[in-house]
């Protein structure tokens, strides 16, 4: 465990719609004597009021929650907007760039994949703490580079029909285009923005239609 460059202790409150996930993080956080728990939740409306209700230094939350909550990007801003001083971090599944780009860009401080070990939620905590971001190693360089600047106007069209619910299928009815040429468009599309499959496409509904003026014209 990487030794704490910060004084006192640190007020930590968890938010992870899966139960393993919350245990096992608190079991950990619980061996640190500096850092103190002061709760944990399964869903956003609790831990807000929990939020609202009692000092907190550092919020460790995931980027997906349940179908029916609120997604980590919205979240985000209304965390930084109702607690400036808060310091949030993400620790979730979904590490790919554009993921981290836009909850930086969203207010977090921080990101966390759940693949990482257990060690590295320490060390990221110590880094918001003292100031500093902290990301995945290998993953700042790649950052500055915006993914939507890459895609087509086509592949850009593939991917709002996605967004909107359309199949291949009525993409390629749409624009008159063969299905092989729309589906070549939208993998070539995931490709690019480093999306996998389409429930990762609709968590960033929000910010990949709000960044729609990044996209080449031609």
């Amino acid at each position: 465990m990487s030794a704490r460059t910060y004084t006192g202790s640190v007020r930590v409150a968890l938010l992870d719609d899966h139960a393993l996930v919350l245990k096992g993080l608190i079991a950990h956080l619980e061996k640190i004597p500096s850092i103190l728990i002061v709760g944990s939740h399964g869903s956003s409306q609790p831990f807000r009021a929990m939020l609202a209700a009692m000092p907190v230094d550092v919020a460790l939350i995931d980027y997906s929650l349940a179908m029916d909550d609120i997604d980590g990007v919205a979240l985000i801003k209304l965390l930084r907007a109702a607690h400036p001083a808060l310091r949030i971090l993400v620790v979730s599944a979904h590490g790919s760039r554009l993921v981290i780009r836009s909850l930086l860009q969203a207010g977090a401080h921080g990101f966390v994949a759940k693949s990482q070990e257990p060690d590295e939620v320490i060390r990221a905590i110590d880094a918001v703490m003292t100031g500093r971001e902290y990301l995945p190693p290998g993953t700042v360089s790649g950052l500055a580079d915006n993914p939507m600047a890459r895609l087509s106007p086509r592949e850009w069209e593939v991917i709002r029909c996605v967004l909107e619910g359309l199949s291949v299928t009525q993409i390629a009815n749409k624009f008159n285009r063969s299905l092989k040429t729309v589906s070549t468009q939208k993998t070539a599309a995931y490709r690019k923005l480093d999306i996998g499959k389409d429930n990762e496409l609709h968590m960033l509904r929000a910010y990949l239609l709000a960044s729609d003026s990044e996209v080449p014209l031609k």
